[in-house]
């Protein structure tokens, strides 16, 4: 048989090593502690339901001269937690989710269950016990997904979620939704989002803008889809028309002193254009190629991108403040409102065990089985 030993260590390093001669050739060089039980084990399953028990068989024995007195099964309980909120005031047209995943020991391993020896049976060869270890109703999985966000889901989320999630999911979606490529994400929120005349006219004030407010026939539709369409016609670009786009003006890039790209706008009259349709303009001595910019509603830049090769609209330069500004008032809440479905929001919460088996002789000595069984609890 294996035997497991207390070993002593060397001068010269950690050296673990077992031995059964008489003539040990270690000896003049260090003490031999006492012989240990040897066991190992085996669980039912590695699930269990959380307030029940699990099922495990071990198998043990000891050196000629030792006893053994009892067996214990020990774990310490490891806590999972996940924390998610997603976009979804935009739709489709962005995708944004925050989660932060935890994950900690709530209990040190300690002593669970003991068992004595006398509960064993000789098969022979090595005794062997078997029996059911307890677990604790309050290490239940907890999910949490809200229907409804009222004063009681607010105090579910910030004991579930981590202080400061919900401000660091508000400020990346307010970074993000103004940049170029979140474009038509911007365009629905501001169309469906019911913001009031006193909210925009705010902005337009503070950053010199001139976002469209309501009027008073729209205010008076009882429609909330009125405000959604008259706001939709006037974020606008001709190009989304099936007819000839109309071109008010063209442009050329040239690059400022600190690398940035710089939008020179040429009036139409100033534009030359030959006998192929390509358009230029005389700035100074250079002769230089212009694209169209085409008509489009007042904070909104729609033109034709020659290293693309297509039509694109984003907000104009001067107007991301504002829309940043004015995008403040919307809250957690409404940033992951998802329609008939709830809110676009989870909390999960699970335990897992790691078990050990262990035995002990009468005296004192303890052996420990080699495998830890982890233990997910549901």
């Amino acid at each position: 048989m294996k035997i497991q030993f207390k070993l002593g260590i060397m001068a010269l390093g950690l050296l673990a090593f077992s031995s059964c001669e008489k003539n040990d050739p270690w000896a003049d060089n260090m003490e031999i502690g006492e012989y240990v039980p040897t066991a190992y084990w085996e669980v039912g399953s590695t699930a269990c339901k959380a307030g029940e028990t699990f099922s495990f068989s071990g198998k043990y024995w000891t050196e000629e001269g030792y006893t053994p007195d009892h067996t214990e099964v020990w774990y310490s309980v490891v806590r999972s937690q996940e924390s998610s909120a997603s976009l979804k005031l935009a739709g489709t047209l962005m995708s944004y989710t925050k989660a932060v995943t935890e994950e900690d020991t709530v209990r040190t391993s300690q002593s669970i269950v003991s068992f004595p020896h006398s509960d064993a049976v000789w098969d022979g060869y090595e005794f062997v016990i078997t029996g059911t270890v307890p677990t604790s109703s309050t290490l239940a999985p907890l999910k949490w997904a809200p229907k409804e966000w009222n004063e009681v889901a607010a105090e579910r989320f910030n004991s579930y979620f981590p202080a400061g999630f919900e401000q660091e999911f508000k400020e990346e979606v307010l970074k993000q939704i103004v940049q170029d490529a979140n474009y038509s994400a911007l365009r629905k929120v501001f169309c469906d989002y019911p913001f009031t005349n006193e909210q925009v006219q705010a902005v337009n004030d503070e950053f010199g803008v001139f976002l469209p407010l309501l009027t008073e026939e729209i205010l008076a539709d009882e429609d909330p889809q009125a405000a959604v369409t008259y706001k939709s016609d006037l974020w606008y670009t001709t190009t989304a028309s099936t007819e000839k786009p109309v071109i008010v003006a063209y442009y050329y890039i040239t690059i400022a002193e600190d690398g940035s790209s710089v939008l020179n706008r040429v009036e139409s009259e100033s534009v030359v254009v030959d006998d192929k349709g390509n358009t230029t303009y005389q700035a100074g001595e250079t002769t230089v190629k212009v694209y169209p910019i085409y008509d489009s509603a007042e904070w909104v830049l729609c033109i034709y991108d020659d290293n693309q090769g297509a039509i694109v609209s984003t907000v104009k330069d001067e107007y991301i403040p504002a829309f940043s500004k004015l995008l403040e008032v919307i809250t957690f809440d409404e940033w992951i409102a998802n329609g008939t479905d709830g809110y676009a929001i989870s909390f999960n919460r699970n335990y897992k065990l790691n078990a050990r088996f262990k035995v002990y002789d009468t005296a004192g000595n303890e052996g420990v089985a080699y495998d830890t069984y982890t233990i997910s609890v549901n």
